[in-house]
């Protein structure tokens, strides 16, 4: 059911990538301009911040196509680059107020008049917003030669914004065709390409770029079930969220989906109290509050909680009759359609499908055939056993047709994908024989230059005494560079033989005390098992489990630590929610907790979030923790904090001392037999992750460990 909301939001998302930031916020002043060339960028500035619309214009779009016209009327004829990207606005007017017919004919005079000029950024951008079109209106051969010009300009470009915008299309080609590894591997080529400088770029209208083909990979991820993919590429464009409200909505909205696709409905529920939040006062309803809510209903209903359900469904509802558009009201008239017949109201909900019925047959197979089966259902409820059999039997029709349509797609992705890697291969060979012909020319000119000079000097003697010393320098060279490899590898050498004897001390340290109540615990089940009863033999099977786990996790903290000590090993930064990683590592140490009798207090936001090696933070945390619980007094209180960019430990404690604990830290030897190696683990992967540790004391009672990033 999800796949119903999925499939009509994607048809709204392909057209909004070529949206740009801009200045003006209302018509320019034409006559305070010098010459037609300000006039004109002046204009299209405008038009650009019609279509952006930050201050929520109502009827933005219908504004939006009158300046498009008006521009048209004074732009002269010659000036074929400015009237292709009027046209373009022109047909974006007429295309968000559902006048698809006209958006077409605009779109392709765009493409036209850019072809004409020989402009292959504005033809790139007129296929982009075509292909979406034309699957629309359901022209097949039209979309099909959208995507031949565009393949056209991408295989002989080296433009690299050009080529973005160019995947991203031929990506959103192969989603709407149902081929999702082709389209999977486009829009990865894509995101890929912008990530380059998408951190570092002042350009908004790249970080919007990149937060759409985010939540368009998130989509194609959740039509083949893969929700932690589009989980993890939702959190990818969330940090560009802020750029747009536009962006923010639908990014909220999508992770609604896909949290309600895997389950969690608590976080669904979050992020729909963000979205209304958000556009809260807003005068215009976007188009996601209703998809948000309907995935909400949809996730009670999938679990027969339909008193929860109404609410959201009623929502969606309302709000899409005020939108009128006529794709939001056909979402919530198939929704609702399915809570009434599973509620038992049979003839309301044959009354809704039936006015869906005609609009899923124009728009989707699937949802044509989804509609169809709760149409036989509903018939059956009310009795009409003839009417249900008739519709279930065309139910079973369509999903013969939709299983054999699923396979051929199948197999033509694989094609399709299979030829696209041959024929960029055949690319990257064609350059490779080019770049060698070139180098041949230019070698061949050297040589005869080379014999000119050669036979003018004359010089047989001294030409050969330039040899000779020459000769002599490479050799030197030679020796310096191999004296220099063999110092190198002596070094490292060196480094790893030092890193072997840390690892040796470290398993000693690190394992022997886990590993030997493993043992006394197998022991005593073994030696004396008569005196376990059944709450004794279940702790004790508890205390079992938990000295395994605390084994595997040392060993992986190990394992990870010999890897920061290799050559090309870096940290992996990426958002990282501070509350959840503190309170895995809390639930490791319980044990020790309880036997000290000590409470935690853990102050840390849910919504606090750092950029950092979540791996590598996750051993910090847990060996400061390990020492605070070692330090704290028996039955004191351990807080933990943050401020900015710090993490703070505390405890209360009368036998630590800061001044040994940071010593500890600084120390450069490793001695399983003593403490504090733990803390030179913490202190190394601190220093990878350009973090800083330190302890301080107050009072001789507390002890305070910081975690601190640079602002």
């Amino acid at each position: 059911m999800k796949k119903q909301i999925c499939l009509l939001r994607i048809i709204f998302l392909f057209i909004n990538l070529m949206i740009a930031s801009s200045a003006f916020t209302q018509e320019p002043d034409l006559s305070k301009f010098h010459n037609d060339k300000e006039k004109i960028n002046a204009w299209l500035v405008y038009c650009e911040s019609l279509r952006l619309n930050n201050n929520g214009l109502k009827n933005n779009y219908a504004v939006l196509q009158q300046a498009g016209r008006k521009g048209l009327a004074f732009i002269k004829d010659d000036d074929l680059e400015s009237r292709s990207k009027l046209l373009f606005y022109v047909g974006i007017g007429n295309y968000y107020q559902t006048k698809f017919d006209s958006a077409q004919y605009y779109f392709y005079e765009s493409l036209h008049t850019a072809q004409k000029g020989h402009f292959a950024k504005q033809i790139t951008k007129a296929c982009v917003v075509l292909i979406p079109v034309n699957f629309q209106l359901q022209q097949s051969p039209k979309v099909d030669e959208c995507k031949n010009i565009l393949q056209s300009i991408i295989d002989t470009t080296k433009n690299q914004g050009i080529l973005q915008d160019g995947y991203y299309a031929l990506g959103s080609y192969y989603q709407q065709k149902s081929y999702y590894s082709t389209a999977q591997d486009y829009f990865i080529k894509s995101l890929q390409s912008r990530e380059k400088e998408v951190d570092t770029t002042h350009d908004l209208k790249k970080k919007f770029d990149y937060a759409i083909q985010c939540d368009m990979l998130s989509k194609l991820y959740l039509n083949t079930q893969m929700v932690d993919k589009s989980l993890n590429a939702l959190r990818k464009g969330e940090q560009f969220a802020n750029v747009s409200p536009n962006v923010n909505n639908r990014l909220l909205s999508s992770f609604v989906e896909a949290y309600t696709t895997s389950g969690n409905i608590d976080s669904a529920l979050y992020y729909n109290n963000k979205l209304e939040k958000q556009t809260k006062g807003n005068p215009i309803f976007p188009s996601e509050i209703v998809s948000s809510n309907l995935n909400i209903g949809i996730y009670y209903m999938d679990h027969h909680q339909y008193n929860k359900a109404m609410p959201f469904i009623t929502k969606g509802d309302t709000i899409a009759a005020r939108i009128r558009s006529p794709l939001l009201i056909f979402q919530a008239q198939m929704i609702k359609g399915r809570y009434l017949e599973e509620t038992g109201k049979y003839d309301q909900a044959i009354s809704l499908l039936t006015q869906a019925l005609p609009v899923a047959k124009q728009l989707d197979k699937e949802l044509y055939s989804n509609i169809l089966k709760y149409m036989a259902l509903a018939h059956k409820g009310k009795g009409n056993t003839a009417l249900a059999l008739q519709y279930y039997e065309q139910y079973i029709e369509q999903t013969d047709i939709l299983t054999k349509e699923k396979l051929s797609n199948n197999f033509a992705d694989q094609e399709t994908r299979y030829e696209t890697n041959q024929k960029e291969q055949r690319i990257a060979s064609l350059g490779k024989v080019n770049r060698l012909n070139t180098l041949e020319l230019q070698n061949a000119t050297r040589t005869r230059l080379l014999l000119v000079v050669g036979l003018a000097v004359l010089g047989i003697i001294s030409f050969l005494l330039y040899l000779f010393y020459r000769n002599k320098e490479k050799m030197n060279k030679i020796l310096n560079k191999q004296n220099n490899q063999l110092e190198a590898l002596n070094s490292q050498l060196a480094v790893a033989n030092e890193t072997k004897a840390k690892l040796f001390s470290i398993i000693g340290h690190d394992l022997r005390a886990p590993a030997s109540q493993i043992v006394q615990l197998l022991q005593l089940q073994k030696e004396n098992p008569g005196l376990l009863n059944e709450r004794s033999r279940r702790q004790h099977e508890e205390e079992l489990k938990t000295a395994s786990e605390n084994v595997l996790e040392t060993m992986e903290d190990l394992l990870l630590w010999s890897k920061s000590q290799m050559q090309h090993f870096t940290p992996q930064f990426m958002p990282v929610r501070i509350s959840g990683l503190v309170k895995k590592e809390l639930s490791l140490l319980q044990q020790r907790i309880a036997d000290k009798k000590l409470k935690v207090n853990n102050g840390i936001p849910e919504d606090f979030v750092l950029k950092t090696d979540e791996n590598f933070l996750s051993i910090i945390v847990r060996n400061l923790i390990q020492n605070a619980v070692k330090y704290s007094d028996e039955a004191s209180t351990i807080s933990i904090s943050t401020s900015q960019q710090n993490i703070f430990i505390t405890n209360q404690s009368s036998q630590g001392n800061a001044e040994l604990l940071n010593a500890m830290l600084k120390n450069k030897q490793v001695d399983s037999k003593s403490s504090g190696l733990g803390l030179q683990i913490a202190n190394g992967l601190a220093t990878s992750i350009h973090a800083k540790i330190l302890f301080e004391q107050k009072d001789n009672s507390t002890i305070t460990a910081t975690i601190s990033w640079p602002a």
